[in-house]
C-alpha cells in the first residue's frame, strides 16, 4: 500500500508537471478559464440559433441541459484521453515506459496518477464553466437552486471517478499493444459516448435501438445523476421529462451506476492484466514505433 500510494502521489505530481509547464502559471490558469468556457458557449450559441429559427419555441430549459452535461462531461474526455495517451507519450516521446514498467513503482497506479493530473484539470474547468454559466440570465433563471443536492453531488463524483478510472485504463491497456496511432482510440471512443450518453439531447431523442445502446453505458447514469444533483429533475411538462431516465428515481440511478461501474471495473482489471502480459511478451512496452 505505502509503494502505491507513493507511486500515486509522484505519478499526479508529474502528470501535472507536463500539463502546465508549458506555460508561466498566469497563462495556464487563463487557459484553464478559456478552453472549457468557449467549448460550452459554441452551445450556447446553438441553442440560441435554435431558438431563433423555431421562433423561440425551444424549452428554456434546454439550456442549463447541455450546458451543465458538456462541463461534466469534460471529465470523461480528459480522464480518458489522459490515461490512455501516458502510453504514447511515455513510450513513443519520453521514451521512459519500459523504465517505469520494470522500475518499483506500481504500473496501473502510474497510470492513475497520471489521469488524476487530467481529472483535476477537468474539474477546475468544470466548476469554473458552470459557474460562469450562471451569469448568463437564461441559465440561471432556468436553473432551480433550491433542487442543488451536494450529497448526491458527492456520491455521483465518488462514483463516476471509479467509472472514469475503469475506462481510462480499459484505453491504456489497449493502448500498449498499438502504436502511436493507437492515441486516435480515446479521441474516437469519446466522441460515440458524447453521442450515445445524452449529453447535449435526451437519449429519447435517439431511435429505439441506440436508446439501448446508451442505457448500457455507465456514463449516461452519470450524467443523469450529476445534472439532477446540480440543477434538479425536469419539469414534468418538458420534452426532457419524456427521457426513459426522467422517471427513475435519484437513488435507483446511483445503483444502476454502481453496479454498471463494478462490472466494468472487474471487466477493465481483466483486461488491464491481459493486455499487460501479452505487450510484455511482444515487446511493445519498449518498442517506439515511429510512425
Amino acid at each position: 500500500m505505502r509503494e502505491t500510494l507513493r507511486t500515486l502521489s509522484w505519478s499526479t505530481w508529474l502528470g501535472w508537471q507536463i500539463e502546465s509547464n508549458w506555460a508561466d502559471l498566469r497563462l495556464f490558469v487563463l487557459y484553464l478559464i478559456v478552453k472549457p468556457v468557449c467549448g460550452s458557449m459554441m452551445l450556447v450559441c446553438m441553442f440560441y440559433a435554435a431558438k431563433y429559427a423555431t421562433g423561440s419555441r425551444v424549452p428554456v430549459e434546454y439550456l442549463p441541459y447541455i450546458f451543465v452535461s458538456n462541463a461534466c462531461y469534460g471529465l470523461v474526455g480528459m480522464v480518458m484521453f489522459g490515461m490512455s495517451n501516458v502510453v504514447i507519450s511515455d513510450r513513443e516521446s519520453y521514451r521512459m515506459l519500459k523504465y517505469v514498467f520494470i522500475s518499483p513503482a506500481q504500473f496501473q497506479a502510474y497510470f492513475v496518477g497520471r489521469g488524476l493530473a487530467r481529472a483535476a484539470e477537468g474539474f477546475m474547468g468544470a466548476v469554473i464553466t458552470i459557474s460562469t454559466g450562471l451569469l448568463i440570465p437564461d441559465i440561471r433563471a432556468a436553473v432551480n437552486l433550491e433542487s442543488f443536492d451536494p450529497g448526491w453531488l458527492a456520491v455521483f463524483l465518488l462514483l463516476g471517478s471509479v467509472m472514469l478510472w475503469a475506462c481510462g485504463m480499459m484505453l491504456a491497456s489497449a493502448v500498449l499493444n498499438m502504436s502511436r496511432s493507437g492515441q486516435f482510440l480515446s479521441e474516437g471512443i469519446a466522441g460515440v459516448v458524447y453521442f450515445l450518453s445524452g449529453v447535449v439531447f435526451p437519449i429519447s431523442a435517439l431511435p429505439t435501438a441506440l436508446q439501448y445502446v446508451g442505457l448500457s453505458l455507465p456514463t449516461t447514469y452519470w450524467l443523469e445523476g450529476m445534472r439532477r444533483a446540480i440543477t434538479g429533475r425536469a419539469p414534468a411538462n418538458s420534452p426532457l421529462a419524456q427521457s426513459p431516465l426522467a422517471k427513475w428515481e435519484t437513488g435507483e440511478l446511483a445503483l444502476m451506476l454502481l453496479a454498471t461501474t463494478v462490472a466494468l471495473v472487474a471487466v477493465s482489471q481483466l483486461f488491464y492484466r491481459y493486455s499487460l502480459r501479452k505487450a510484455w511478451r511482444n515487446g511493445k512496452i519498449e518498442e517506439a514505433t515511429g510512425m
